[in-house]
């Protein structure tokens, strides 16, 4: 990725959690728009002050209050146009300039989307695949059943539906850089590794 933007979340009267939920709607119907209207599908996002730690059985979890943006050109941000996406919500966010990415990059980050498993969908999958009843299959499931884990999260509302649901974060560090394209979430797929740049 060679080009960026960088919004900032002003947290005053808005809470923290209040803003990314409005800034991030906002980004997607961007995104989505990106997409559809222009091909567009190689944007995608970080939060550079991304933390998530376990320590014992404390967990500290949080996006932090930056966004960065990346795209492989500057036409690509310029049609995005977050200034305008993001108009209404002026006092509470700074979005900075396009810039170059050039050699600010300490390493690279893969963003995914996390999903909380349901052990219910899971013993009934578990069944069907290997054909044997539900109370075997719920015994098997709660037995190697792993713990959800608490990745900071945007509480975001359907577009299509009105319903409300979690975008839960996972932002790891990897070994080697990956080009590819993003959802409408500017994120990976579950099983994709895409990278961007990070500092």
């Amino acid at each position: 990725m060679n080009y960026y933007q960088e919004v900032t979340l002003i947290d005053g009267d808005k809470k923290l959690y209040e803003l990314w939920s409005d800034v991030y709607n906002q980004i997607h119907i961007a995104l989505a728009e990106a997409k559809n209207k222009h091909d567009i599908n190689t944007i995608g996002v970080s939060f550079p002050s991304y933390r998530y730690e376990e320590k014992g059985y404390k967990v500290f979890a949080t996006l932090g209050d930056k966004l960065r943006v990346f795209a492989q050109s500057q036409k690509d941000l310029e049609t995005l146009d977050l200034d305008k996406w993001l108009e209404r919500l002026t006092d509470y966010v700074h979005v900075k300039r396009i810039n170059e990415v050039g050699d600010k990059a300490k390493g690279h980050v893969v963003i995914r989307r996390y999903r909380h498993k349901n052990v219910l969908k899971q013993a009934e999958a578990f069944a069907e695949h290997k054909g044997i009843t539900m109370e075997a299959a719920l015994i098997h499931c709660a037995k190697h059943k792993q713990d959800n884990k608490p990745y900071p999260y945007i509480n975001l509302r359907s577009i299509s539906n009105n319903q409300p649901y979690a975008l839960s974060i996972i932002q790891e560090m990897a070994d080697n850089e990956t080009q590819g394209s993003f959802n409408s979430y500017g994120i990976n797929n579950a099983a994709d590794k895409v990278t961007l740049p990070h500092w």
